[in-house]
């Protein structure tokens, strides 16, 4: 059997779970975990667009872009909420890419930011302001007391389907709905 502290997880999709003590800055997102080491763990929230679209913040950074979808910049989470992360599909790297799974890649490099905004982009792309963090061990112990659902990466999930819909998407694939988890339901 594998202890918490050794699960991988990196490339697991995060769910915080609903408790009676009201709403979290967490509460209904869904959460991709690009990194899992020692040093911490480093998240994306991919189901929270933002106002904000593709095409504006080219243009708040001056970076003259070509005909792109408009699609709508997303949320990553409550750090660093200037940075821009890329989440995207492997058919691209960059100087800066980390490889999440086999599918997913994560990177911060400005060359993506631009190569994007001309069209050079990965078949599947995300573009998020800020991210999720917890430091060494924090995110294992979060998950042994129950703050935390864990699922399996979902490429069509996070990148085909509806943000509205992806919570009940994520049900689906489960079977259960997981807005309905307690986090008193116990450990093992």
């Amino acid at each position: 059997m594998t202890k918490i502290e050794d699960q991988d997880l990196k490339g697991k999709i995060l769910f915080f779970s609903p408790n009676e003590a009201g709403t979290s800055y967490f509460t209904d997102s869904l959460i991709l975990i690009c990194d899992h080491n020692e040093h911490g763990s480093l998240g994306l929230i991919f189901n929270r667009p933002l106002e904000m679209k593709l095409k504006e913040l080219f243009k708040g950074m001056k970076i003259k872009g070509g005909d792109i979808k408009d699609s709508n910049v997303f949320l990553g989470g409550p750090v660093n909420p200037g940075a821009i992360f890329v989440l995207h599909s492997s058919d691209k790297s960059w100087k800066n890419t980390i490889q999440v799974s086999e599918s997913l890649n994560m990177t911060t490099d400005y060359q993506a930011i631009e190569d994007i905004a001309h069209g050079e982009m990965p078949e599947d792309f995300i573009l998020t302001l800020g991210y999720t963090g917890w430091g060494p061990e924090q995110l294992n112990e979060e998950i042994a007391d129950n703050a935390w659902i864990s699922f399996n990466e979902d490429i069509d999930l996070i990148f085909k389907t509806n943000p509205a819909d992806q919570i009940n998407e994520m049900s689906k694939i489960v079977g259960y709905d997981i807005r309905m988890i307690s986090p008193d339901y116990g450990n093992a």
